[in-house]
């Protein structure tokens, strides 16, 4: 090879290969990160278990309901009118020609979509960049960002299908908007529009994305640049226009004349007006004038009661600066959405999400804009304003991580970028290296060791979520309603219904699909009426024709996400329905007691209580433990020493792997100082303690076990296994 071929090599060719590169591994590792990371068995529960039912009787060849009693019962969930049907569509397909399961088919879809926004994420990169040695860089970083693919882990939702044309499309606005002599913009502005037509047609929140997408095109065009805005504007409001025409929910939320649509829709009209009146000149006041009145009119009469909740929140989130007021400081419509998922982050979530790389992306944020104060407005303020806006997105609505994820990828090379030193550049690269790495082994949370976990919490003053799920009984009481309880409509926090529906084929009465304006109204009455008399929650269950009510009980216990506190801003008060079904079900006239896990009790509407005894010991049901509301520090000490329970019989159950007996025997005895009534460790104990030949201790902890749960044959098994042989069984 001569000189100037290997040169030509060198500065054309191995940059865009290795860019080419870049893409395909990073899509390959993202398919099979999510695809490691997630269970393959059913685990679709909340809003995905409702999604997937459709995309199954898809697959499966089944009609999908225009309404579905069996969703929202009785009057009925409006399917055609609020699910978008473009995903499950897509995902019939594949299952039609792959074949096999149909929870694969939808995780298939779900992780190569995820895989597919890697390489979408590549024309975004070189919009911003300009150039394909650092957008390389920046597409290997985004592909490994959790924060990137943290909801598709354990989800079927619609942002996964969405977000590859969310990212072409800000690709195609970035282009339009920052070249100089953007070549063939109609092609690209074609681009934007088809992009955000399927992004559209996917997920309802796109109109969201585009809302900030909108704003930096008028923002460019008010800045002097209307023709620029004009095609990025047009292309985004083409698309939005189409998907509203060819969706019946778009169109019944009000996208064809939202404020995304407003926003899209400004530029071009005003700079078409500007030329017809033969003012170009005077564009950028034509445009001022066309979007505050285009918005006054989305804001005044194209308001979608479906989004009262999301506009809600964000207003509420504003106001408190994004911290919780206390439910009695909201509105209705704010407190049944500002749940778990839609807390504001929290130091401790944004580490694991994005780890040591939300540092370096902050820092190239603070270096991007002290280079860009030093000259004109050029292509880097797009990127320079696009990252703190899509922040401000997931400080008021954290569930959207996925948002903010590009800008730290293309902030995280910055210092590489901007390094003009051999030295400085192999230095920038060294630790953008050793950050994703860092990065990747925080993500990897099934590995994740309990003191990195407990460090993490520490510095950064948090306080995990209380697991209310320590025992293994939600598919167990699952499967009793499936089997034996007569047919009959459930009723259950939103939260918890989906899984009734579709597990045990049960009609619910509520869901969390709070898109629908008649199921944010039913959850607040049905949280209202637990709160009230037993006759007044028995009078709505036959209103409701419900045959059973699942009681969960952080419902009353707790203040967290999904409890009658925050959904009320009270206590339930004593005498209430939810109060005597957590501490005095004997005294229940409306309602008997069926079945009672660690947290739940399943009541059958219409009949007295009938003397009913739970098989095992749960301690949140105890009223010498909790015999009225606990406080907060009370219910967090019972759950501090749940946590280190489960620390120790993770600790136990490793060592048990590897035959140290004594170890295990160790960690699990430490386990049940912690929490006396584990179960699960008394058995483990148990079979260490047969393992080692020490009879007496096997039968002392076994018997244990028994009596916590007498119910579990296992204990009786290793019993009788002891009993009939002394030797130790490996």
């Amino acid at each position: 090879m001569t000189t100037s071929l290997r040169n030509i090599w060198r500065s054309r060719a191995l940059p865009w290969a290795a860019l080419a590169l870049a893409a395909l591994a990073g899509a390959a590792w993202r398919y099979t990160a999510v695809d490691h990371l997630f269970p393959r068995s059913y685990s679709y529960f909340t809003e995905s278990c409702i999604r997937f039912r459709y995309a199954e009787m898809r697959m499966l060849g089944r009609e999908v309901p225009a309404t579905d009693a069996d969703a929202q019962w009785p009057e009925g969930f409006p399917v055609e009118r609020m699910i978008l049907s473009a995903p499950d569509r897509l995902t019939a397909a594949f299952y039609h020609v792959h074949g096999g399961d149909a929870f694969a088919a939808s995780r298939a879809m779900v992780i190569l979509f995820s895989a597919a926004a890697v390489a979408a994420f590549v024309p975004l990169a070189l919009a911003v960049l300009r150039k394909p040695w650092p957008a390389a860089g920046a597409t290997v970083l985004y592909a490994g960002l959790f924060g990137a693919y943290s909801r598709t882990w354990g989800n079927y939702l619609r942002e996964d299908f969405a977000m590859p044309g969310l990212l072409a499309a800000t690709a195609a606005v970035a282009y339009l908007l920052t070249s100089p002599e953007a070549r063939r913009r109609w092609l690209v502005a074609a681009g934007a529009a088809v992009a955000t037509l399927w992004a559209g047609s996917c997920w309802h929140m796109s109109q969201f994305y585009v809302a900030i997408l909108g704003l930096f095109v008028v923002a460019y065009g008010l800045a002097g640049r209307p023709e620029r805005a004009a095609w990025a504007g047009g292309g985004l409001w083409l698309g939005l226009a189409a998907a509203a025409v060819l969706n019946e929910p778009l169109w019944v939320k009000g996208a064809f004349w939202n404020v995304s649509a407003a926003l899209a829709f400004a530029p071009p009209a005003a700079y078409l007006l500007a030329r017809a009146v033969k003012r170009p000149a005077a564009a950028r006041w034509f445009l001022a004038g066309a979007a505050a009145l285009l918005v006054a009119l989305a804001l005044a009469f194209g308001r979608s009661e479906g989004y009262g909740h999301v506009y809600a929140l964000i207003w509420a989130k504003l106001v408190h600066l994004g911290r919780y007021p206390g439910p009695a400081a909201l509105s209705p419509e704010a407190r049944i959405f500002w749940a778990a998922g839609y807390n504001s982050p929290t130091k401790a979530i944004i580490f694991f999400e994005y780890g040591a790389t939300a540092l370096l992306a902050a820092c190239g944020l603070g270096a991007w804009w002290f280079a860009l104060a030093r000259r004109r407005l050029k292509g880097g303020a797009f990127a320079a304003v696009a990252a703190p806006a899509f922040l401000l997105l997931y400080f008021l609505m954290m569930r959207l991580s996925i948002f903010l994820a590009p800008w730290v990828a293309i902030f995280g090379v910055y210092a590489l970028l901007a390094a003009r030193r051999r030295g400085w550049r192999v230095a920038a690269a060294a630790g953008i290296v050793l950050a994703w790495g860092f990065h990747l082994y925080l993500a990897n949370v099934k590995n994740r060791p309990p003191w990195l976990n407990g460090a993490v919490y520490k510095i950064t003053s948090y306080e995990p979520e209380r697991p209310w799920y320590y025992g293994n009984e939600r598919n167990e009481l699952l499967m009793w309603v499936a089997a034996f309880a007569p047919p009959g409509a459930v009723l259950a926090e939103p939260g918890q219904s989906p899984p009734f529906l579709y597990l045990s084929a049960h009609p619910i009465a509520l869901n969390p699909m709070f898109e629908v304006p008649e199921a944010r109204r039913k959850a607040l009455a049905y949280a209202e009426g637990a709160l009230g008399t037993e006759e007044e929650f028995y009078e709505l269950c036959r209103e409701w024709r419900v045959r059973y009510v699942v009681h969960f009980a952080p419902q009353v216990l707790s203040r967290d996400a999904g409890s009658f506190y925050r959904a009320t801003g009270r206590e339930p008060p004593a005498g209430s329905a939810a109060h005597l079904m957590q501490f005095e079900p004997q005294k229940l006239r409306r309602f008997r007691l069926l079945v009672e896990t660690y947290n739940v009790r399943l009541y059958e509407v219409g009949a007295a209580y009938d003397g009913f005894a739970a098989p095992a010991y749960h301690p949140l049901f105890d009223p010498g433990r909790f015999g009225g509301v606990p406080t907060e520090e009370r219910l967090d000490g019972f759950y501090a020493d749940l946590r280190r329970a489960t620390y120790f019989y993770g600790l136990g159950c490793t060592a048990q792997a590897y035959e140290d007996f004594p170890a295990a025997a160790a960690a699990f005895s430490t386990a049940l100082r912690h929490h006396p009534d584990f179960e699960d460790a008394e058995l483990r104990l148990g079979m260490c303690h047969i393992a080692l030949g020490q009879a007496e201790e096997a039968r002392e902890a076994l018997e244990r076990a028994a009596a916590t749960r007498p119910g579990d044959p296992r204990a009786a098994e290793y019993l009788g296994l002891l009993e009939g042989r002394r030797g130790a069984p490996r």
